[in-house]
């Protein structure tokens, strides 16, 4: 699988490009064929309530810092 295939990876691009401003159909338009996931995520940033898309947004971005501080060099 290539790493632009990976679930992970997919909803780690969404996340980054909503953080960007980036929305709806924008944050997974580069892939050929999103994930189930990463479409599941989007769905969750499209919440009409904003503590809803805020939870989806934060639970994303502590797994993309987890996966940064764990690739670190200490």
């Amino acid at each position: 699988m290539a790493e632009s295939e990976s679930p992970d990876f997919q909803r780690a691009f969404a996340a980054i490009r909503y953080v960007f401003g980036r929305r709806e159909a924008e944050l997974l338009e580069p892939f050929r064929v999103p994930h189930s996931s990463a479409r599941a995520f989007v769905a969750r940033l499209l919440h009409p309530e904003r503590e809803r898309r805020a939870e989806a947004l934060a639970g994303e971005l502590s797994r993309i810092t987890g996966a940064l501080t764990a690739r670190s060099i200490k």
